[in-house]
């Protein structure tokens, strides 16, 4: 016993000289949440006008680097990519024109691989495999390893968006094609993860025309009806349907599933945004709901930018930074303005309008490195 408390004395003394030592050494920075290293901005450009997309890279003081792609690889991302996701240490950029996905390192933007696919449209993550939703009715999923692509699997007409949850991948069949028909084929297929075979189709008599997607940790699917009925609707764990809220645009605190969120509550963010096509004028609204519960925790939650005289707020998208919870609109600069750079309305996590960030041309996402 008197030997084992004299190592012990010894080994405290040997510890406490280490940590008197280790005063004069730095303490290694904590490695950063998703979201406080920076963000990529996907620019889709404008096809019609001949302006290729872009990927721009900005650090967390603001810096920013255009074109980090090109830079990076000497070529262009391609014609109407989509909005990227990361997963893990690499980045996925589906590049809808010229029919492939870009696997990237996600730290440089360098070019790892190139996938070819058929007008991919969005991709999601999940157990090691990446999701490609193709716009000729067809889901393929890659390795995460190896690159490889599965057989593609075929789900609907006009695949958009996805979200996995629940062991399952869920699609958002647009039928987008069939506008005659008012959509009649619309339907969120649901794929099982482990066989990477459809099980069912969701049908609603509500969601005409499905596109984008989010999931919450609380294993509920989001999709909005932005063409149609200008509606959110909710998918719980058992694949009941119901109408949400009235809603174009949405995002949850949970979006980047390979992150932690901070946010206390599992959160859903909804922009409900209206044009008068013969002015191209936006009426906006937004809200906040618990996901967990379905509550509504505020209404008109994103406060009025300045210089609106200036800046004509036409939102595209909503993204929600992990790391704090600052909430980013990717916006035209106007209804009209697909030939002009767009911008980023950046809010914090209580609404509050806090910068506004210069763009490329239709800002298409947000990416949280």
């Amino acid at each position: 016993m008197l030997k084992q408390l004299k190592f012990a004395a010894i080994a405290l003394l040997v510890a406490v000289g280490f940590t008197a030592c280790s005063d004069d050494e730095p303490t290694p920075a904590p490695a950063p949440l998703r979201g406080e290293a920076g963000m990529y901005v996907i620019n889709q450009g404008n096809s019609y006008g001949n302006v290729a997309g872009a990927l721009d890279f900005i650090a967390q003081n603001g810096t920013k680097t255009d074109s980090v792609f090109f830079k990076a690889n000497g070529q262009l991302i391609g014609d109407n990519p989509q909005k990227p996701i990361i997963y893990g240490s690499k980045m996925y950029v589906p590049v809808f024109a010229s029919n492939l996905v870009w696997v990237l390192d996600a730290n440089t933007a360098t070019v790892i691989a190139s996938v070819q696919t058929n007008q991919p449209e969005a991709v999601c993550a999940s157990n090691g495999h990446v999701y490609i939703s193709n716009n000729d009715g067809f889901v393929t999923r890659i390795d995460t390893t190896t690159y490889t692509k599965s057989t593609p699997l075929a789900v609907g007409p006009n695949p958009y968006g996805m979200a996995a949850a629940n062991g399952k991948v869920y699609v958002a069949c647009s039928d987008a094609n069939n506008y005659g028909a008012g959509y009649a084929n619309s339907a969120i297929a649901v794929i099982d993860e482990a066989t990477f075979s459809k099980v069912k189709s969701i049908t609603n008599e509500g969601i005409k025309d499905p596109w984008e997607m989010a999931a919450d940790n609380s294993g509920n699917v989001y999709v909005t009806t932005p063409y149609t009925a200008n509606k959110v609707w909710k998918i719980d764990a058992n694949d009941n349907v119901s109408a949400l809220c009235d809603g174009t645009y949405i995002a949850t605190n949970t979006q980047n599933r390979t992150s932690r969120a901070t946010g206390k509550q599992d959160l859903l963010y909804v922009i409900h945004a209206v044009t008068d096509w013969s002015t191209y004028t936006t009426t906006i609204s937004s809200s906040v709901y618990n996901a967990a519960t379905g509550a509504q925790l505020s209404n008109n939650f994103l406060q009025t930018p300045a210089n609106t005289t200036e800046y004509t707020f036409a939102p595209i998208c909503m993204d929600v930074n992990p790391a704090n919870g600052d909430i980013y609109v990717c916006s035209d600069n106007g209804s009209n303005g697909y030939a002009k750079p767009g911008y980023i309305n950046v809010y914090t996590s209580n609404g509050a309008f806090s910068k506004r960030i210069a763009t490329g041309i239709h800002p298409y996402g947000v990416i949280f490195k």
